[in-house]
């Protein structure tokens, strides 16, 4: 059930990242009411990502002895960090 979670969540936020490029590069999908919601939402995904990072990077590191990478923590959240609390 926990692996259905973190895929969904995956998939979700790769979804937002497309949505979100594609906005920024004029070729968006949505209509125009929407992608003025869009791109202050992936904003505050970014920010909580980041505030996630920090707050799990020592947590990550004294229980499963890996470094947590940012880039993917950044995309992914919880999906990546996650798994290498659990397969320690």
């Amino acid at each position: 059930m926990l692996n259905l979670i973190i895929h969904s969540t995956k998939a979700l936020l790769a979804g937002l990242w497309i949505l979100a490029i594609l906005g920024l590069v004029s070729i968006t999908p949505l209509p125009a009411e929407y992608q003025s919601y869009l791109l202050p939402l992936a904003g505050i995904v970014l920010f909580v990502h980041l505030l996630e990072y920090v707050a799990m990077k020592a947590k990550v590191k004294s229980k499963s002895n890996t470094e947590i990478s940012f880039v993917q923590t950044m995309l992914w959240g919880f999906g990546h960090w996650l798994p290498l609390l659990k397969n320690k």
